[in-house]
Protein backbone atom coordinates (compact mmCIF):
# COMPACT_ATOMS: atom_id res chain seq x y z
CA UNK A 1 0.00 0.00 0.00
CA UNK A 2 2.83 2.40 0.80
CA UNK A 3 4.32 1.95 -2.85
CA UNK A 4 1.06 2.63 -4.00
CA UNK A 5 0.47 5.52 -2.12
CA UNK A 6 4.14 6.86 -3.36
CA UNK A 7 3.36 5.96 -6.67
CA UNK A 8 0.16 8.08 -7.09
CA UNK A 9 1.47 11.25 -4.89
CA UNK A 10 4.09 11.45 -7.98
CA UNK A 11 1.65 11.29 -10.09
CA UNK A 12 -0.38 13.78 -8.86
CA UNK A 13 2.45 16.16 -8.16
CA UNK A 14 4.31 15.61 -11.90
CA UNK A 15 0.60 16.11 -13.36
CA UNK A 16 0.51 19.62 -11.39
CA UNK A 17 4.16 20.88 -11.68
CA UNK A 18 5.15 19.30 -14.91
CA UNK A 19 1.91 21.73 -15.75
CA UNK A 20 3.56 24.88 -14.52
CA UNK A 21 4.19 27.24 -16.55
CA UNK A 22 3.75 31.29 -15.24
CA UNK A 23 5.36 34.57 -15.87
CA UNK A 24 6.57 36.38 -12.79
CA UNK A 25 7.81 39.78 -13.11
CA UNK A 26 8.51 40.06 -16.72
CA UNK A 27 11.56 37.57 -16.72
CA UNK A 28 10.26 34.37 -18.93
CA UNK A 29 8.22 31.19 -17.82
CA UNK A 30 8.99 29.03 -14.56
CA UNK A 31 8.57 25.54 -15.14
CA UNK A 32 7.57 23.07 -12.54
CA UNK A 33 10.66 21.40 -10.74
CA UNK A 34 10.28 17.69 -11.73
CA UNK A 35 11.49 18.68 -15.17
CA UNK A 36 14.32 17.61 -13.69
CA UNK A 37 13.04 13.93 -12.97
CA UNK A 38 12.60 13.25 -16.52
CA UNK A 39 13.37 10.29 -18.02
CA UNK A 40 15.23 11.85 -20.44
CA UNK A 41 16.86 14.40 -18.31
CA UNK A 42 19.15 16.78 -19.84
CA UNK A 43 17.72 15.93 -23.31
CA UNK A 44 14.44 16.99 -22.36
CA UNK A 45 15.56 20.44 -20.81
CA UNK A 46 17.56 20.79 -24.01
CA UNK A 47 14.63 21.07 -26.07
CA UNK A 48 12.80 23.23 -23.49
CA UNK A 49 15.88 25.64 -23.95
CA UNK A 50 15.74 25.90 -27.36
CA UNK A 51 12.27 27.09 -27.28
CA UNK A 52 12.15 28.96 -24.55
CA UNK A 53 16.03 30.67 -24.44
CA UNK A 54 19.26 29.22 -22.76
CA UNK A 55 18.58 29.82 -19.11
CA UNK A 56 15.40 28.06 -17.82
CA UNK A 57 13.51 29.13 -14.74
CA UNK A 58 12.02 26.17 -12.18
CA UNK A 59 11.09 26.55 -8.84
CA UNK A 60 12.00 23.90 -6.26
CA UNK A 61 11.38 23.98 -2.29
CA UNK A 62 10.69 27.63 -1.93
CA UNK A 63 13.64 28.49 -4.43
CA UNK A 64 14.84 29.38 -7.94
CA UNK A 65 16.43 26.61 -10.29
CA UNK A 66 18.57 28.02 -13.02
CA UNK A 67 19.66 25.82 -15.96
CA UNK A 68 22.04 27.75 -18.08
CA UNK A 69 22.05 25.66 -21.35
CA UNK A 70 24.36 27.69 -23.34
CA UNK A 71 28.44 27.76 -23.39
CA UNK A 72 28.25 31.71 -23.06
CA UNK A 73 25.28 30.93 -19.70
CA UNK A 74 27.50 28.78 -18.28
CA UNK A 75 30.80 30.27 -18.86
CA UNK A 76 29.51 33.25 -17.91
CA UNK A 77 28.34 31.97 -14.44
CA UNK A 78 31.23 29.36 -13.69
CA UNK A 79 33.99 31.79 -14.83
CA UNK A 80 33.51 35.23 -15.25
CA UNK A 81 31.57 35.42 -11.75
CA UNK A 82 32.90 32.13 -10.20
CA UNK A 83 33.32 33.51 -7.06
CA UNK A 84 28.97 34.09 -6.59
CA UNK A 85 28.74 30.36 -7.63
CA UNK A 86 31.16 28.53 -5.88
CA UNK A 87 28.61 26.54 -2.92
CA UNK A 88 26.86 23.96 -3.55
CA UNK A 89 23.00 23.63 -2.20
CA UNK A 90 22.17 21.30 0.25
CA UNK A 91 21.24 17.99 -0.20
CA UNK A 92 19.72 15.02 1.36
CA UNK A 93 20.78 12.70 -1.04
CA UNK A 94 24.47 14.26 -1.26
CA UNK A 95 25.06 14.31 2.56
CA UNK A 96 24.30 10.46 2.77
CA UNK A 97 26.87 9.96 0.36
CA UNK A 98 29.58 12.35 0.93
CA UNK A 99 29.56 11.85 5.02
CA UNK A 100 27.49 15.45 5.33
CA UNK A 101 29.72 17.04 2.35
CA UNK A 102 33.33 16.06 3.46
CA UNK A 103 33.86 15.77 -0.15
CA UNK A 104 35.57 17.75 -3.17
CA UNK A 105 32.44 17.51 -5.50
CA UNK A 106 29.68 18.17 -3.15
CA UNK A 107 31.16 20.02 -0.29
CA UNK A 108 30.87 23.71 0.34
CA UNK A 109 33.59 26.01 0.10
CA UNK A 110 35.32 26.22 3.66
CA UNK A 111 38.08 25.81 4.54
CA UNK A 112 38.43 22.26 5.18
CA UNK A 113 37.66 21.97 1.62
CA UNK A 114 39.74 24.52 0.12
CA UNK A 115 42.73 22.23 1.96
CA UNK A 116 41.59 19.11 0.48
CA UNK A 117 41.24 20.67 -3.09
CA UNK A 118 44.78 21.92 -2.81
CA UNK A 119 46.34 18.31 -1.04
CA UNK A 120 44.56 16.48 -4.04
CA UNK A 121 45.79 18.32 -6.53
CA UNK A 122 49.32 18.56 -5.51
CA UNK A 123 49.07 14.40 -4.91
CA UNK A 124 47.88 13.92 -8.63
CA UNK A 125 50.67 16.52 -10.11
CA UNK A 126 53.50 14.57 -7.80
CA UNK A 127 52.03 11.25 -9.46
CA UNK A 128 51.76 12.59 -13.05
CA UNK A 129 55.38 11.10 -13.74
CA UNK A 130 54.67 7.67 -13.08
CA UNK A 131 51.40 7.73 -15.45
CA UNK A 132 52.44 7.18 -18.86
CA UNK A 133 54.44 4.00 -17.97
CA UNK A 134 51.01 2.98 -15.57
CA UNK A 135 48.86 3.88 -18.41
CA UNK A 136 50.72 1.67 -20.54
CA UNK A 137 50.82 -1.31 -18.13
CA UNK A 138 47.40 -1.16 -17.20
CA UNK A 139 45.95 -0.49 -21.10
CA UNK A 140 48.29 -4.49 -21.79
CA UNK A 141 46.23 -5.55 -18.86
CA UNK A 142 43.15 -4.60 -20.61
CA UNK A 143 43.93 -6.03 -24.06
CA UNK A 144 44.80 -9.14 -22.46
CA UNK A 145 41.80 -9.35 -20.81
CA UNK A 146 39.51 -8.92 -23.96
CA UNK A 147 41.69 -11.09 -26.29
CA UNK A 148 41.11 -14.09 -23.98
CA UNK A 149 37.13 -13.54 -25.11
CA UNK A 150 38.63 -14.82 -28.34
CA UNK A 151 36.06 -13.02 -31.05
CA UNK A 152 32.92 -14.43 -29.10
CA UNK A 153 30.47 -11.48 -28.84
CA UNK A 154 31.59 -9.94 -25.26
CA UNK A 155 29.53 -6.69 -23.08
CA UNK A 156 32.83 -4.07 -22.79
CA UNK A 157 31.82 -2.09 -20.18
CA UNK A 158 32.51 -4.43 -17.25
CA UNK A 159 35.94 -5.37 -18.49
CA UNK A 160 36.14 -1.09 -19.28
CA UNK A 161 35.45 -0.50 -15.80
CA UNK A 162 37.50 -2.20 -14.01
CA UNK A 163 40.62 -1.23 -15.79
CA UNK A 164 39.84 2.08 -15.54
CA UNK A 165 39.13 1.17 -11.72
CA UNK A 166 42.23 -0.62 -11.60
CA UNK A 167 44.30 2.45 -13.03
CA UNK A 168 43.22 4.89 -10.44
CA UNK A 169 44.19 2.10 -7.46
CA UNK A 170 46.92 1.73 -8.77
CA UNK A 171 47.69 5.38 -8.66
CA UNK A 172 46.71 5.67 -5.38
CA UNK A 173 48.08 2.81 -3.81
CA UNK A 174 50.74 1.55 -5.99
CA UNK A 175 52.51 -1.78 -4.84
CA UNK A 176 49.67 -1.82 -2.27
CA UNK A 177 46.78 -2.11 -5.27
CA UNK A 178 44.16 -5.05 -3.34
CA UNK A 179 43.67 -8.12 -5.22
CA UNK A 180 41.81 -8.13 -8.84
CA UNK A 181 38.73 -9.90 -7.39
CA UNK A 182 38.26 -7.27 -4.77
CA UNK A 183 38.69 -4.70 -7.09
CA UNK A 184 36.44 -5.98 -9.33
CA UNK A 185 33.82 -5.98 -6.54
CA UNK A 186 34.44 -2.57 -5.48
CA UNK A 187 34.20 -0.98 -9.27
CA UNK A 188 30.83 -2.71 -9.73
CA UNK A 189 29.93 -1.59 -6.46
CA UNK A 190 30.53 2.48 -7.48
CA UNK A 191 28.98 1.55 -10.75
CA UNK A 192 25.99 0.57 -9.53
CA UNK A 193 25.97 3.06 -6.69
CA UNK A 194 25.88 5.72 -9.16
CA UNK A 195 23.10 4.59 -11.36
CA UNK A 196 21.11 4.09 -8.32
CA UNK A 197 21.35 7.38 -6.53
CA UNK A 198 20.69 8.75 -10.28
CA UNK A 199 17.37 6.83 -10.58
CA UNK A 200 14.06 9.20 -10.18
CA UNK A 201 12.53 7.35 -7.58
CA UNK A 202 15.57 8.19 -5.49
CA UNK A 203 16.18 11.52 -6.56
CA UNK A 204 12.54 13.03 -5.96
CA UNK A 205 13.64 12.47 -2.16
CA UNK A 206 15.62 15.51 -2.52
CA UNK A 207 12.83 17.58 -3.91
CA UNK A 208 10.06 16.36 -2.17
CA UNK A 209 11.22 15.50 2.05
CA UNK A 210 7.94 14.09 3.05
CA UNK A 211 8.35 11.14 0.98
CA UNK A 212 11.59 10.58 3.12
CA UNK A 213 9.17 9.29 5.71
CA UNK A 214 8.06 6.60 3.53
CA UNK A 215 10.10 2.95 2.53
CA UNK A 216 11.87 2.91 -0.61
CA UNK A 217 14.17 0.17 -1.90
CA UNK A 218 16.20 2.62 -3.77
CA UNK A 219 17.19 4.23 -0.85
CA UNK A 220 17.78 1.17 1.52
CA UNK A 221 19.91 -0.31 -1.34
CA UNK A 222 21.91 3.59 -2.25
CA UNK A 223 23.23 3.25 1.60
CA UNK A 224 24.20 -0.42 1.58
CA UNK A 225 26.01 0.57 -1.63
CA UNK A 226 27.64 3.33 0.66
CA UNK A 227 28.63 1.14 2.88
CA UNK A 228 30.14 -1.46 1.07
CA UNK A 229 32.15 1.96 -0.82
CA UNK A 230 33.43 3.39 2.75
CA UNK A 231 34.61 -0.24 4.22
CA UNK A 232 36.88 -0.91 0.95
CA UNK A 233 37.99 2.56 0.87
CA UNK A 234 38.84 2.68 4.93
CA UNK A 235 40.46 -0.40 4.62
CA UNK A 236 42.88 0.76 1.63
CA UNK A 237 43.80 3.22 4.22
CA UNK A 238 43.94 1.70 7.29
CA UNK A 239 46.65 -1.24 5.35
CA UNK A 240 48.67 1.86 4.16
CA UNK A 241 49.15 3.26 7.55
CA UNK A 242 50.18 -0.12 8.78
CA UNK A 243 52.65 -0.89 6.24
CA UNK A 244 55.97 -0.05 7.51
CA UNK A 245 57.31 0.89 4.18
CA UNK A 246 54.17 2.22 2.14
CA UNK A 247 55.36 2.72 -1.50
CA UNK A 248 56.93 6.20 -2.56
CA UNK A 249 55.01 8.58 -4.98
CA UNK A 250 51.26 7.09 -4.84
CA UNK A 251 48.57 9.50 -3.80
CA UNK A 252 47.65 8.07 -0.92
CA UNK A 253 51.17 8.09 0.28
CA UNK A 254 51.21 11.98 -0.45
CA UNK A 255 48.11 12.95 1.23
CA UNK A 256 49.19 10.69 4.58
CA UNK A 257 52.30 12.68 4.38
CA UNK A 258 51.04 16.27 5.34
CA UNK A 259 53.38 18.04 3.08
CA UNK A 260 50.65 20.50 1.81
CA UNK A 261 53.58 23.69 2.95
CA UNK A 262 51.60 26.76 3.48
CA UNK A 263 48.29 25.61 3.13
CA UNK A 264 48.57 23.76 6.61
CA UNK A 265 48.21 20.47 8.19
CA UNK A 266 47.38 17.08 6.88
CA UNK A 267 43.43 16.40 6.15
CA UNK A 268 40.95 15.14 8.87
CA UNK A 269 40.24 11.37 8.60
CA UNK A 270 36.82 12.04 6.67
CA UNK A 271 38.32 14.49 4.36
CA UNK A 272 41.59 11.99 3.50
CA UNK A 273 38.32 9.32 2.76
CA UNK A 274 36.34 10.93 0.72
CA UNK A 275 38.90 12.31 -1.02
CA UNK A 276 40.01 8.86 -2.66
CA UNK A 277 36.59 7.93 -3.02
CA UNK A 278 36.12 11.44 -5.61
CA UNK A 279 38.79 10.33 -7.07
CA UNK A 280 37.71 6.09 -7.52
CA UNK A 281 34.54 8.16 -9.16
CA UNK A 282 35.50 10.81 -10.78
CA UNK A 283 38.40 7.99 -12.62
CA UNK A 284 36.44 4.41 -13.21
CA UNK A 285 32.64 5.39 -13.85
CA UNK A 286 33.12 8.53 -15.74
CA UNK A 287 36.02 7.49 -17.78
CA UNK A 288 34.42 3.73 -19.02
CA UNK A 289 31.00 5.07 -19.67
CA UNK A 290 33.39 7.22 -22.27
CA UNK A 291 34.91 4.51 -23.76
CA UNK A 292 32.23 2.35 -23.91
CA UNK A 293 30.49 5.75 -26.00
CA UNK A 294 33.69 5.94 -28.01
CA UNK A 295 33.34 1.89 -29.06
CA UNK A 296 30.05 2.10 -29.79
CA UNK A 297 30.05 5.31 -32.00
CA UNK A 298 32.95 3.53 -33.78
CA UNK A 299 31.05 0.38 -34.67
CA UNK A 300 28.71 2.44 -36.52
CA UNK A 301 31.34 4.25 -38.49
CA UNK A 302 34.18 0.91 -39.65
CA UNK A 303 35.79 3.24 -42.63
CA UNK A 304 36.62 5.35 -39.66
CA UNK A 305 38.20 2.63 -37.56
CA UNK A 306 40.32 1.94 -40.53
CA UNK A 307 41.75 5.24 -40.50
CA UNK A 308 42.56 5.24 -37.20
CA UNK A 309 44.36 2.21 -36.97
CA UNK A 310 46.23 3.90 -39.80
CA UNK A 311 47.40 6.55 -37.98
CA UNK A 312 48.40 4.47 -35.07
CA UNK A 313 50.28 2.28 -37.41
CA UNK A 314 52.11 5.15 -38.34
CA UNK A 315 53.30 6.23 -34.94
CA UNK A 316 56.31 3.80 -33.44
CA UNK A 317 55.33 2.06 -30.16
CA UNK A 318 52.06 2.02 -28.38
CA UNK A 319 50.46 5.31 -27.80
CA UNK A 320 50.68 7.07 -24.53
CA UNK A 321 49.81 10.01 -22.90
CA UNK A 322 53.00 12.43 -24.56
CA UNK A 323 51.62 11.31 -28.22
CA UNK A 324 48.25 13.65 -28.55
CA UNK A 325 49.93 15.90 -30.72
CA UNK A 326 50.99 12.84 -33.25
CA UNK A 327 47.55 10.96 -33.40
CA UNK A 328 45.28 14.27 -34.16
CA UNK A 329 42.34 11.45 -35.43
CA UNK A 330 42.36 9.68 -32.41
CA UNK A 331 42.11 13.18 -30.05
CA UNK A 332 39.74 14.43 -32.17
CA UNK A 333 37.67 10.85 -31.65
CA UNK A 334 37.78 11.26 -28.14
CA UNK A 335 36.62 14.84 -28.38
CA UNK A 336 33.97 14.22 -30.44
CA UNK A 337 32.73 11.64 -27.64
CA UNK A 338 33.14 13.81 -25.10
CA UNK A 339 31.24 16.61 -26.58
CA UNK A 340 27.98 14.00 -28.07
CA UNK A 341 28.12 12.06 -24.90
CA UNK A 342 29.33 14.37 -21.96
CA UNK A 343 29.69 12.13 -18.75
CA UNK A 344 27.56 13.82 -16.28
CA UNK A 345 25.09 15.46 -18.74
CA UNK A 346 23.59 17.76 -15.72
CA UNK A 347 26.62 19.04 -14.01
CA UNK A 348 26.43 19.04 -10.43
CA UNK A 349 24.05 21.83 -8.97
CA UNK A 350 25.83 25.14 -7.84
CA UNK A 351 24.34 27.68 -5.13
CA UNK A 352 25.15 31.19 -5.49
CA UNK A 353 26.46 32.35 -2.17
CA UNK A 354 25.22 36.47 -3.09
CA UNK A 355 23.14 38.24 -5.03
CA UNK A 356 24.38 38.49 -8.92
CA UNK A 357 22.79 38.36 -12.26
CA UNK A 358 23.15 35.70 -15.31
CA UNK A 359 22.09 36.41 -18.96
CA UNK A 360 20.52 39.73 -17.39
CA UNK A 361 18.67 38.48 -15.25
CA UNK A 362 19.06 39.23 -11.66
CA UNK A 363 19.61 36.22 -9.68
CA UNK A 364 19.36 36.05 -5.50
CA UNK A 365 21.74 34.18 -3.06
CA UNK A 366 20.48 31.06 -2.69
CA UNK A 367 19.25 30.26 -5.96
CA UNK A 368 20.43 26.87 -7.57
CA UNK A 369 22.37 26.66 -10.95
CA UNK A 370 22.45 23.51 -12.76
CA UNK A 371 24.42 23.47 -16.28
CA UNK A 372 23.06 21.43 -18.89
CA UNK A 373 26.49 20.54 -20.48
CA UNK A 374 24.64 18.54 -22.97
CA UNK A 375 22.53 21.30 -24.49
CA UNK A 376 25.68 23.10 -24.59
CA UNK A 377 28.02 21.14 -26.55
CA UNK A 378 25.18 20.66 -28.98
CA UNK A 379 24.03 24.06 -29.77
CA UNK A 380 23.50 24.09 -33.17
CA UNK A 381 24.63 27.84 -33.16
CA UNK A 382 27.92 26.58 -33.06
CA UNK A 383 28.21 23.29 -34.26
CA UNK A 384 27.42 21.99 -37.66
CA UNK A 385 25.61 18.77 -37.50
CA UNK A 386 25.39 19.11 -33.61
CA UNK A 387 23.71 15.08 -32.85
CA UNK A 388 26.07 13.94 -35.57
CA UNK A 389 29.50 11.95 -34.63
CA UNK A 390 31.84 13.85 -36.87
CA UNK A 391 35.40 13.68 -34.71
CA UNK A 392 36.80 15.22 -38.26
CA UNK A 393 35.29 18.79 -37.29
CA UNK A 394 38.13 18.99 -34.83
CA UNK A 395 40.24 18.57 -37.27
CA UNK A 396 39.18 21.60 -39.58
CA UNK A 397 40.68 25.00 -38.87
CA UNK A 398 38.82 27.21 -36.64
CA UNK A 399 37.25 24.37 -34.31
CA UNK A 400 35.34 25.84 -31.87
CA UNK A 401 37.55 23.89 -28.97
CA UNK A 402 36.43 26.04 -26.15
CA UNK A 403 32.79 25.52 -26.43
CA UNK A 404 34.00 21.73 -25.61
CA UNK A 405 32.87 21.74 -21.52
CA UNK A 406 32.39 17.80 -21.21
CA UNK A 407 33.91 18.04 -17.20
CA UNK A 408 32.60 21.67 -16.53
CA UNK A 409 35.05 24.52 -16.45
CA UNK A 410 35.42 27.39 -13.21
CA UNK A 411 36.45 26.82 -10.09
CA UNK A 412 35.10 23.71 -9.29
CA UNK A 413 35.88 22.15 -12.95
CA UNK A 414 37.10 18.72 -12.39
CA UNK A 415 40.53 18.23 -10.92
CA UNK A 416 40.93 14.93 -12.80
CA UNK A 417 40.05 16.09 -16.25
CA UNK A 418 43.78 15.29 -17.30
CA UNK A 419 43.78 11.43 -15.96
CA UNK A 420 40.54 11.04 -17.85
CA UNK A 421 41.78 12.42 -21.04
CA UNK A 422 44.79 10.52 -21.22
CA UNK A 423 43.04 7.35 -20.33
CA UNK A 424 40.53 7.47 -23.00
CA UNK A 425 43.43 8.27 -25.38
CA UNK A 426 45.75 5.19 -24.47
CA UNK A 427 42.73 2.65 -24.18
CA UNK A 428 41.08 3.62 -26.90
CA UNK A 429 44.46 3.50 -28.94
CA UNK A 430 45.82 0.24 -27.62
CA UNK A 431 42.62 -1.15 -28.30
CA UNK A 432 42.04 0.34 -32.15
CA UNK A 433 45.22 -0.73 -32.34
CA UNK A 434 44.86 -4.45 -31.66
CA UNK A 435 41.26 -4.90 -32.35
CA UNK A 436 38.92 -4.60 -35.12
CA UNK A 437 35.58 -3.72 -33.78
CA UNK A 438 32.38 -5.57 -34.95
CA UNK A 439 28.72 -5.43 -34.09
CA UNK A 440 27.41 -8.74 -32.12
CA UNK A 441 24.51 -10.82 -33.10
CA UNK A 442 22.24 -8.12 -31.45
CA UNK A 443 23.80 -5.96 -34.16
CA UNK A 444 24.54 -2.20 -34.04
CA UNK A 445 24.55 -0.52 -30.52
CA UNK A 446 21.78 2.04 -29.83
CA UNK A 447 23.23 5.70 -29.28
CA UNK A 448 20.48 6.89 -26.64
CA UNK A 449 22.10 7.12 -22.98
CA UNK A 450 20.48 5.24 -20.21
CA UNK A 451 19.29 7.31 -17.62
CA UNK A 452 21.52 7.74 -14.06
CA UNK A 453 24.19 9.77 -12.96
CA UNK A 454 26.68 9.04 -15.51
CA UNK A 455 25.34 9.03 -19.33
CA UNK A 456 26.00 5.40 -19.59
CA UNK A 457 25.46 3.57 -23.32
CA UNK A 458 22.96 0.92 -23.65
CA UNK A 459 24.36 -2.11 -23.32
CA UNK A 460 25.56 -3.95 -26.15
CA UNK A 461 27.55 -6.73 -27.44
CA UNK A 462 30.23 -6.98 -29.81
CA UNK A 463 32.99 -8.85 -30.97
CA UNK A 464 36.78 -7.98 -30.93
CA UNK A 465 39.02 -9.20 -33.73
CA UNK A 466 42.67 -9.41 -33.25
CA UNK A 467 44.82 -7.36 -35.82
CA UNK A 468 48.10 -8.51 -34.55
CA UNK A 469 49.31 -11.74 -32.71
CA UNK A 470 50.00 -10.82 -28.95
CA UNK A 471 52.99 -9.39 -27.58
CA UNK A 472 53.69 -7.19 -31.45
CA UNK A 473 55.42 -4.27 -31.18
Amino acid sequence: MAVVAVLLCLLLLSLSLAALLRRSDGRGPRWGTLHLLHPQGALHLSRLARRHGPVLRLRMGGRDVLVPSSVGTIREALVRHWGDWLGRPTSYLGSLVSRGGRDLALGGPCPGWRRQRGAVRGALARAGGRLGPLLWLQGRELCEELRSHGEAPLDPFEVFTFHTCSTIARLLFGDLVPPPRELRAFSHCLGELLQVWGCSSVQVLDLLPLLRALPNPGLRKLLRLVQHRDTFVEAQIQRHQVCPSPPPDTVLGTLLGHNFGARGGGLSPPRLHMALVDLFIGGTETTAAALGWAVAFLLHRPELQARLRAELEGVQGPPGPGDMGRLPLLQATISETLRLRPPAPLALPHCALRHTSLGGLPVVAGTVLVPNLLAAQQDPDIWQHPEVFLPERFLAPGTPSRSLLPFGCGARSCPGEGLARAELFVFLGLILREFRLEPGPGGLPGLRGSPGTVLRCPPFRLRMVPCQPPGSP
